[in-house]
């Protein structure tokens, strides 16, 4: 099955209407929540992939997000290997299974900042199995 395209107002209507539902400011996990299931909105990882930033989203489309620095750089990229590595021995694999388990371990990285820097789930599992 063909995923769905969305043009960039289809992308900033969804970060909309997630705020207005959510209330401000609006993260990227909520945002990721709110959206599953739904066919009019993509995937945070896409928003940020087609606009640059989860605040240059939430700007483009006139939400308020948190203004605090990015939790990305907390990680270097074999941090972030690390952690999923870590995952991989106790997880079914899954990109899911990653989230839940990231929310229970102190100090791993959402899921949410892993997409920021590694988009695809399945490259960064043959990475970090290797």
């Amino acid at each position: 099955m063909r995923s769905p395209e969305y043009s960039d107002q289809q992308l900033l209507a969804a970060v909309a209407a997630a705020a207005a539902e959510l209330g401000e400011p609006l993260t990227a996990t909520a945002y990721d929540a709110w959206q599953r299931g739904r066919d009019d909105a993509a995937s945070p990882a896409l928003v940020i992939r087609r606009l640059g930033s989860w605040t240059e989203a939430c700007e483009r489309a006139g939400v308020t997000t948190n203004a605090t620095r990015s939790t990305s750089s907390r990680w270097t990229d074999e941090d972030m290997v690390g952690f999923v590595r870590e995952y991989l021995r106790s997880g079914p694999g899954s990109f899911a299974g990653y989230t839940a388990w990231a929310k229970e371990n102190d100090g791993a990285p959402s899921g949410s900042v892993l997409r920021q820097r590694f988009p695809r789930w399945s490259a960064l599992k043959v990475r970090a199995q290797g």
